[in-house]
């Protein structure tokens, strides 16, 4: 049997206590040896959970990097922090798994792919909202010829939130701050733009764009509108924000769908339901999907996916070079929100 990745935890919040931990703790190809998290809190109840002594909780994530066994690490920490925090991992000859985004700007951006090239690491970022069930029998709809090409597609991740949302938790205020990398179209939009341009089946080409502040007194973006052009032609829209109001009265606050010249489909709750349109009788029908606690926000499929290719010794389903395409779409929206004009990707 094969010796399990040592791997180490920067950020020990909700995401990894709620999200990752269910799943690393059956994974037999991992053992978690150390865990970084400047609230002691944090790091007594992840420490609890994984029977990491106290020899191995770390205030500060250098101080884990220099002097734990560690074979990889996952960071999953306020947006702000992740280039940094990648490069010295990287520059630590260490597997990296950032949560999402890799960066807040595209600059950031560079220097992590330039720091992960440098020191010939692994490098992967958490889009689990592809991992969940229902965009995976999608995905396997869509590429099995069962369904022509998309032509149509839109996604929306709006959520009426109080005013007072994001003062009230320490785990939020940071969201909407843009020194520490907020706003709702890297926060809640970004699962909707990867998953949207991976049902379309093309990559995004050219992006039009609002991004705006509407509803609330914070310095970053609050609502975004966003209009893609793929490849193929094909065209698809992105609608987010913190307040506007996407559940009641029929509506739905995510949803994914795409529209071919056959029937269409149709992923709400970031998969955890997926339906069908036939266009011959312009009827819905609801695809079978094995939904459960574990595997509903996609993070089990990612984190089980992954490490079993790193225990392979083969490259992760989500390259950096994914991650760095997914922000260069955000980034051109709020470019072409400002020129008032389509950003051609290329240019960036």
């Amino acid at each position: 049997m094969k010796t399990p990745i040592r791997l180490g935890l920067i950020g020990c919040g909700g995401i990894i206590q709620q999200q990752h931990l269910p799943t690393l703790l059956t994974l037999t190809e991992v053992q978690i040896t150390a865990l970084a998290d400047p609230m002691p809190e944090n790091l007594a109840t992840v420490g609890e959970t994984t029977a990491v002594t106290a020899e191995q909780h770390y205030a500060d994530y250098r101080d884990m990097l220099a002097k734990a066994p560690l074979d990889a690490v996952i960071i999953a920490t306020p947006h702000h922090l992740h280039a940094e925090q990648v490069i010295a991992a990287a520059e630590a000859g260490l597997t990296v798994i950032s949560e999402k985004p890799m960066a807040t700007s595209l600059e950031e951006a560079t220097k992590v792919l330039d720091a992960v090239a440098r020191h010939k690491i692994i490098y992967t970022v958490v889009h689990n909202a592809v991992f969940t069930p229902g965009a995976l029998r999608a995905y396997e709809l869509l590429h099995s010829n069962d369904l022509p090409i998309p032509q149509v597609g839109r996604a929306k991740s709006l959520f009426p939130m109080d005013a007072d949302r994001h003062s009230s938790s320490p785990a939020r205020v940071w969201r909407a701050s843009k020194a520490a990398g907020g706003g709702c179209i890297g926060d809640t939009a970004y699962h909707e733009i990867y998953s949207l341009e991976t049902l379309m089946c093309s990559p995004v080409r050219y992006v039009e764009a609002r991004v705006q502040t509407r509803f609330f007194d914070i310095d970053v973006d609050d609502m975004a509108l966003l209009l893609l052009e793929h490849e193929n032609g094909a065209v698809s829209t992105v609608s987010t924000s913190w307040g506007m109001a996407g559940a009641g009265a029929g509506e739905l606050g995510n949803l994914c769908e795409v529209h071919t010249r056959g029937d269409c489909l149709r992923m709400v709750g970031r998969g955890t339901a997926l339906h069908r349109l036939a266009r011959a009788t312009h009827e819905w029908s609801e695809i079978d999907l094995d939904v459960t606690d574990r595997n509903r926000t996609g993070h089990a499929g990612y984190l089980q996916t992954t490490f079993a290719a790193l225990a392979a010794g083969s490259c992760p389903p989500i390259t950096g070079e994914m991650a760095l395409h997914n922000l260069s779409i955000i980034e051109a929206a709020r470019l072409a929100s400002d020129a008032r004009r389509a950003i051609d990707l290329t240019e960036l």
